[in-house]
């Protein structure tokens, strides 16, 4: 019987979700950082994702739940993601990487410019223009982070990605 208990709780929390792993300090955070600093011009994730985070990118990111007990379609536990700087960075990390490792600028490698531009269009990221405000942006948060600096204009005329399943 303790056995067969034991199965269901583990069932149940399987259905439900999984827990958030912690991103706070770590590279993809401050990478993070720096895309939600270029976005929005401040330096509160909470801002970034209430101009950034719609329910359905929310979704699109497997929708990060606080506690695996919390409904994951549910309305609800997207706000309640919204108001946790960790659920953010999830949701971000969870988003960016849906697509992929999309070289977005075909400089080779999958990185923080890379995620800005699937954070700002998605899928279809290729030779991002990122604008001087922008880039501005990213730029003085990733001088004190040591995230790579981006241009306004990133990629060149041959970049091409390909198809995205």
């Amino acid at each position: 019987m303790k056995v067969l208990c034991l199965l269901l709780v583990l069932t149940i929390l399987f259905i439900q979700g999984e827990a958030l792993k912690n991103l706070m300090g770590t590279d993809i955070h401050k990478c993070i950082s720096c895309l939600c600093h270029a976005r929005t011009g401040c330096w509160r994730r909470r801002n970034c994702a209430s101009y950034s985070i719609s329910f359905d990118y929310w979704k699109t990111a497997g929708s990060p739940v606080l506690d695996p007990s919390h409904d994951p379609d549910s309305e609800e536990s997207y706000k309640k993601c919204l108001l946790d700087e960790n659920c953010i960075v999830n949701t971000i990390d969870k988003y960016t990487s849906s697509f992929g490792e999309l070289d977005c600028n075909c400089d080779g490698k999958f990185d923080c410019k890379d995620r800005f531009a699937i954070h700002l269009n998605g899928e279809r990221c290729v030779n991002p223009n990122f604008g001087r405000t922008y880039a501005r942006r990213f730029n003085e948060c990733a001088q004190s982070i040591g995230v790579k600096e981006m241009l306004s204009q990133e990629g060149y005329k041959g970049c091409v990605l390909p198809d995205v399943q």
